[in-house]
């Protein structure tokens, strides 16, 4: 799956970027995720539209409908957190840099070329994506073991 991004607040030269996903066989595979999430909102995969918008109920139908402007952060936090709720992880100490954190984590600790994921993050430089890297045990028990005493 191929996503473009025509502009965000870190793309400083304004080019915008393409996150590629791939499909995976699990229940929490983004590309299942948002495939669900398409077919629920009647958005086709090859729309031009904004996936992720604000939600309005309208007065004749009492459904929801959407509209053309993006969801807001707070929106798209408060909805995570509901959603956390309803699983047993704490909502509370979870945002949406926990999932960014994360990402970048898993990548890192299974040996994706680090090239890679600091692109698909879209980080500038390597500093800024190291912020958000937290290695495995495995990882940091490697810096020991190689010194081979």
């Amino acid at each position: 799956m191929k996503i473009k991004i025509d502009k965000s607040k870190n793309d400083q030269l304004r080019e915008g970027n393409e996150v590629l996903i791939s499909e995976g066989e699990g229940s929490v595979c983004p590309g299942k995720i948002l495939n669900e999430y398409l077919l629920g909102m009647n958005i086709s995969p090859s729309s031009s539209d904004l996936i992720f918008r604000q939600l309005v109920k309208t007065k004749a139908s009492h459904k929801l409908a959407a509209r053309d402007k993006p969801i807001c952060y707070s929106t798209f936090r408060d909805h995570l957190r509901k959603t956390l709720g309803n699983s047993a992880l704490d909502p509370t100490i979870y945002g949406t840099h926990s999932f960014r954190s994360g990402g970048a984590s898993k990548a890192a600790n299974s040996d994706v070329k680090e090239r890679a994921f600091q692109r698909h993050g879209r980080w500038k430089s390597l500093s800024a994506k190291d912020g958000y890297v937290k290695d495995g045990i495995s990882a940091r028990l490697s810096v020991s073991k190689s010194l081979g005493l």
